[in-house]
């Protein structure tokens, strides 16, 4: 194989949506799978919507997701690096007029002076088109004095599309065909000299030598132009596979306006983004067998672009919670710590009274329970600061009912006496406790729970006294016990 030269070349008017992260991914896998290069190419023509913020956000994006570029203009911080920049459009226009021109003086495109009142014309000559009219054709066929005549009027440039038919080998979709005819002569240059995106878009693959386009099929139609594009101005034509939109949990379009179209919207709620490399890639790619869990590794190991889907992915957010669980699941405490620490200190809860082996083990007893890193929060605060308050239904289930400030009283003798403090002698001592009550050991392990933490649902129970310490239980079971004495 060629030596693999992949594209993406998002427009900067807007986050790095979903979508986008997807075909990326897919151009990155590809490109790292097959030793090759990913270009990083900004379609910034359209000055009215392209803005820096949006620039930086999706370089945010990227850098999140560790899609790193191999070429690309300067981004995000960094310097631009490959030897076939400029990398941002709007750095190319003198390219882009260049090879308007060249289709112009190869008889391959053509200057139109045609004004708004003539298409106007022709729409109304065409009713069964309903205002979309047709293009005429008028100025195709002038002679060099007739365009001589007019060379100070205002005009497009017109690419000359040729007859007979365009047949794209899709890597996805299979051959795609269509006759040239159905086409009218497009336009490629505005009168102002801008390029048209299907100009702008084929020389700037052609000039970076890009070998492979893999993008959304909602450019399916696009590529017919473009192949007609490529070989009028004899680049090599590259290989295209066009893949199905990111679908919502309705099945529609995934809207910008969604929570999630934005990459960073699940950064901020606490997905890891190795869990979204893992899950983006599911939306697009299949690796042939019931796995879903992967690492960035193992997706360059297994991925295969013959093994890209042709039929739209519906967006599933319990699957991403649990592959994001999984994932957590995958990391070492310290890791683990490491990321939850600024979600912490963003929740208000300081830490710095704590070694970093006590937070770490804290993390290590709540990492099990953990769908999203904020869920941290509700699994930790407990251990920071004493409840004021305690779950409606765990004082109806434990506390409001006969015996219950007696239960309180043996657990508070239990958490005084037993010894060593750690966690195999406070499961024994409650074992020992409930066998003697002849009860369950439930009836001893919710209660004393909900007294510690204020919830009836958390890390372990014998790990999380050991880490509050024999004296702060105790004093939380005391002060539970008041509480429970004090209900109607």
């Amino acid at each position: 194989m060629t030596n693999v030269r992949v594209r993406i070349a998002p427009s900067p008017s807007g986050f790095l949506h979903i979508g986008t992260a997807k075909i990326a991914l897919m151009n990155w896998l590809f490109a790292k799978q097959q030793g090759g290069a990913f270009v990083l190419r900004l379609e910034d023509t359209d000055a009215e919507r392209t803005d820096e913020t949006f620039v930086q956000a999706m370089c945010d994006g990227f850098k999140w997701l560790g899609i790193d570029w191999d070429e690309g203009p300067p981004f995000g911080g960094e310097a631009e690096r490959g030897a076939l920049g400029p990398y941002r459009q709007s750095e190319r226009i003198a390219r882009h007029q260049a090879a308007a021109q060249r289709l112009v003086e190869s008889g391959k495109a053509f200057p139109c002076f045609c004004t708004k009142e003539d298409r106007e014309r022709d729409a109304a000559a065409q009713p069964e088109n309903k205002g979309r009219a047709r293009y005429s054709g008028r100025c195709r066929n002038l002679t060099a004095d007739e365009i001589a005549a007019r060379s100070d009027v205002p005009h497009v440039i017109r690419f000359k599309v040729p007859e007979g038919r365009t047949l794209v080998h899709d890597l996805v979709q299979g051959d795609v065909e269509s006759q040239n005819a159905e086409f009218d002569d497009f336009v490629i240059l505005k009168p102002n000299g801008d390029p048209i995106f299907h100009l702008a878009v084929v020389v700037d693959d052609g000039d970076m030598e890009i070998t492979h386009v893999i993008r959304g099929d909602d450019h399916l139609t696009n590529t017919f132009k473009h192949v007609m594009l490529f070989e009028a101005l004899g680049y090599n034509l590259p290989a295209f596979a066009h893949l199905p939109m990111v679908l919502d949990d309705k099945g529609k379009k995934f809207s910008k306006r969604l929570h999630g179209a934005n990459v960073l919207d699940w950064r901020d709620d606490g997905f890891l983004p190795e869990t979204m490399l893992n899950y983006v890639a599911l939306l697009g790619w299949s690796p042939g067998d019931d796995r879903e869990l992967f690492t960035r590794e193992e997706l360059l190991e297994a991925f295969s672009i013959e093994r890209l889907g042709k039929s739209p992915a519906k967006f599933d957010l319990k699957k991403l919670q649990w592959l994001n669980g999984q994932h957590i699941r995958m990391l070492a405490p310290e890791e683990v710590l490491a990321r939850v620490l600024p979600i912490l200190k963003d929740a208000g809860i300081d830490t710095s009274q704590k070694s970093d082996e006590w937070l770490t083990k804290m993390v290590s007893i709540c990492q099990e329970k953990l769908a999203t890193l904020n869920d941290i929060v509700q699994f930790c605060d407990f251990f920071f600061a004493p409840p004021t308050e305690f779950e409606e239904k765990g004082v109806k289930k434990q506390w409001r009912k006969e015996g219950a400030a007696g239960r309180l009283e043996e657990i508070r003798g239990v958490l005084e006496s037993v010894e060593p403090w750690g966690v195999e002698a406070l499961h024994d001592a409650l074992e020992t406790l409930a066998e003697q009550s002849e009860v369950g050991m439930g009836q001893f392990i919710h209660p004393t729970r909900l007294a510690l933490t204020g919830k009836t649902v958390g890390p372990g129970l014998f790990e999380l006294a050991e880490l509050l310490g024999r004296e702060e239980c105790v004093a939380r079971v005391a002060r539970a016990l008041e509480y429970v004495e004090g209900l109607d």
